[in-house]
């Protein structure tokens, strides 16, 4: 029997057929035998097995692979064994037939197999090493519990053969761990017997890098590299995996160190080295270095039977794969470097179409060099999908923004021609008319943060933006308002000044709309104090009566806080509560709003600007709480005679003595309410609420400016909340009776 062909295998029925059905190549053309141990399947891997052979073995897993290799070794007939896993499939294997057709097979004793990693389902990501797979049975054994190492004869024959191994596709993380912790404990093992071996400390440090494990991993193998040191003789393996290592732990400087040392010493064949060699100029800004680095490791991928991966067992394979990275890699550095027409000409030799992480260069170089118009050739010939479609357009927005007012016309110019959603975008910055329709719809399939350009439109266009925001989404439109204040800053004031001037409300659209905006513009914080103030109460307040919407309006705060699951509503639910210590427990109040600014640092401004107003209202002597209420007293009994003009001086009066004040606010509504101006009214009401969304006389006052502007929906809502949350039965009953006339009506 000339060749055996030996596998170990257990539970491997997702590959296992794959596999032996493509060894008939050799099968059939070289004598050969097929042995199998199988080592405690549990699934149809020995039912698999015994299709393509009668010699099926079986044994006990000992932790040692070693072991186990050398047992499967011994059932072969064979002068030659050819060692697999089950996992890899035959592609290539013309020379090893000639090598048993003619003499060769008499003048090596071992030979190399070219072994390709495949690492994604499309196969364009992969790696690629020379193992010793090939050997003259005599005398052979392997040695070692785990990553055996074959007792190999020279001399050895290369590339014999190209396996595709799929090892690396498919593997959930569950069983990953397991084994690479199975791993870890027998490498442990035998490190304590063997503390000083260069291979063990070399694969100890993979695994712990495999497990995140990133500084163990990295102690593992620069001692490897150390006692390899000792040793005089450093296999390129320990060279190229060390750089990686430093990449990945971005110690630039060691890693091209350690890669000059590699060409110093060695070859200047090695394609990882010259690539991490490359990534490490990049990053330390040699780009000059680097574009030489990367040209040469192209080169090499390109004539790979000269590079020391082809002609060496002793050489990973790593970054054979990694050419479009490569070749973007090299678009990058000369961007860097302000070669912008150098960006441009390397981008055309790109021969593949994943280049959506050099879109940001290309278009900016595209800009620089006055060829916007190209953009739209571009455009147009990489849409592959939406998400092709997206990858651009973020791109071209990270652009815009970069790029002088008046140049973004120019860009405008050029987009507004796609015939899709952002054509139609850009034909919004240029002005073009549009109906509140046309936006919204164009707001609602947008969903990318640069379609809130569309509320600056509309901003300044006297557009109403609840009727822009219709049915859009929280998330986006929170996107879109973030988009707005970022890119135009002018505008800040333009929401600000809206936001204050929209009526009270409790209609669920508009306050999603409203406390979106809020939340926003607080988290800006280019406000001043005043405002801050402001948009902080209509925050919390809008919020908060959403949520209650949201939810349902009988439950508790207490309640509500068990059942939410945002944190920032949780918040708009606490403070909500702290309130009603106000009065009641003046001092638990403030110690409990505290404790708020611990968990919502972004409210810290919010949170202290209430402490500090509760303070002074709390400080103020009784004297003058007195005489605040018998003159508010004089001025009610001055509207209730029908004298406005002095209930009015004596408002002036008080409001020039004394801060607002929810009582004199509202009597001021109610004189607006009786001159019919019902703006004013509702200005006035604004304040109120916000002082104390809960003043049944504030509420009461809304409902009813609601109703007599036939805003019905609204009115009711209002004297819903009276009928929730008053004590008053006779003001319920009021309340009830508007109610059912107002839904009849």
């Amino acid at each position: 029997m000339l060749l055996s062909i030996v596998l170990m295998i257990k539970n491997e029925e997702k590959f296992l057929d794959k596999t032996l059905n493509a060894l008939n190549k050799i099968r059939e053309k070289v004598e050969s035998e097929l042995i199998i141990l199988d080592t405690g399947s549990i699934d149809k891997s020995v039912e698999i097995a015994k299709l393509y052979t009668g010699k099926v073995y079986f044994a006990s897993w000992n932790d040692n692979f070693g072991h186990m290799r050398n047992k499967s070794i011994s059932y072969a007939n064979g002068e030659w064994v050819l060692i697999l896993d089950a996992d890899e499939e035959l592609i290539e294997c013309e020379k090893m037939i000639n090598f048993f057709k003619t003499d060769l097979h008499k003048k090596y004793n071992s030979a190399a197999v070219e072994l390709k990693n495949i690492n994604s389902e499309d196969g364009k990501s992969y790696s690629k090493s020379a193992n010793l797979r090939l050997f003259k049975k005599e005398g052979f054994r392997y040695e070692g519990a785990i990553h055996e190492q074959p007792m190999y004869k020279e001399p050895v024959y290369n590339n014999i053969a190209v396996f595709n191994h799929y090892g690396y596709l498919y593997v959930d993380e569950e069983f990953k761990q397991k084994k690479l912790k199975r791993n870890e404990k027998i490498l442990l093992k035998e490190l304590d017997e063997n503390p000083n071996d260069p291979y063990i400390n070399f694969q100890l440090g993979k695994n712990f890098m495999a497990i995140n494990k990133k500084e163990e991993a990295l102690s593992y193998m620069e001692k490897s590299m150390n006692l390899h040191s000792e040793w005089k003789d450093i296999p390129p393996y320990v060279y190229s995996n060390l750089a990686k290592f430093y990449v990945e732990l971005k110690q630039f400087g060691k890693c091209e160190k350690v890669c000059m040392e590699y060409l110093q010493k060695k070859d200047d064949k090695n394609i990882d080295i010259y690539y991490f060699l490359a990534i490490s100029q990049s990053f330390l800004y040699k780009y000059e270095e680097s574009l030489n680095s990367y040209e040469r490791y192209i080169y090499l991928v390109d004539n790979y039977d000269i590079s020391t991966q082809a002609n060496s067992i002793y050489a990973d394979g790593i970054t054979v794969g990694l050419k479009e990275y490569a070749q973007k890699n090299i678009l990058k550095n000369y961007y860097y470097l302000e070669q912008y027409e150098q960006v441009i000409e390397k981008y055309k030799n790109i021969d593949f179409d994943e280049i959506k992480d050099i879109y940001d260069i290309l278009f900016e170089s595209l800009y620089k060099t006055d060829k916007i118009k190209e953009i739209l050739n571009i455009y147009n010939k990489k849409i592959l999908s939406i998400v092709d479609t997206k990858y651009i357009e973020s791109s071209l927005e990270k652009t815009i923004l970069k790029v002088k007012e008046i140049d973004k016309i120019k860009i405008y110019q050029v987009l507004s021609n796609i015939e899709n959603d952002y054509g139609l975008l850009n034909k919004v910055r240029l002005g073009e008319k549009f109906t509140i329709k046309e936006l919204n719809e164009l707001l609602s399939s947008g969903k990318q943060a640069y379609y809130g350009d569309i509320i600056y439109y509309a901003l300044n266009n006297n557009l109403d933006i609840l009727d822009l925001l219709q049915n859009v989404s929280y998330s986006y439109m929170k996107d879109y308002f973030n988009h707005v204040i970022y890119s135009n800053r002018d505008c800040l004031l333009q929401l600000y000044n809206w936001i204050l001037d929209e009526p009270n409300t409790l209609s669920l659209n508009k306050l999603n709309v409203y406390s979106c905006l809020l939340k926003v513009l607080l988290e800006d914080g280019s406000f001043d104090n005043e405002k801050h103030e402001k948009l902080f109460y209509m925050y919390i307040i809008y919020r908060y009566n959403f949520i209650k919407e949201i939810y349902n309006p009988t439950l508790s705060n207490e309640e509500l806080i068990r059942l939410l699951q945002d944190k920032e509503d949780e918040f708009v639910i606490k403070i909500n509560l702290a309130q009603k210590l106000k009065d009641k427990e003046p001092l638990k109040y403030i110690q409990e709003i505290r404790k708020l600014i611990l968990d919502n640092e972004k409210y810290k401004k919010g949170i202290e600007i209430l402490i500090d107003k509760f303070s002074k209202n709390i400080n103020e002597g009784e004297e003058i709480k007195k005489l605040k209420r018998q003159y508010k007293l004089l001025i009610e009994n001055s509207i209730n005679s029908g004298d406005i003009n002095n209930a009015l001086i004596m408002i002036n009066e008080y409001e020039n003595m004394y801060s607002e004040d929810i009582e004199i606010l509202n009597m001021k509504s109610i004189l607006s309410l009786l001159n019919n101006n019902y703006e004013e009214a509702e200005i006035f009401l604004k304040k109120s609420f916000l002082l104390d969304y809960e003043n049944i006389n504030t509420i009461f006052n809304i409902a009813y400016l609601k109703e007599v502007k036939l805003e019905n929906n609204e009115a009711v809502m209002f004297y819903n909340k009276i009928v929730d949350i008053s004590e008053d039965k006779d003001l319920i009953l009021e309340a009830k009776g508007k109610i059912k006339l107002l839904k009849e009506s």
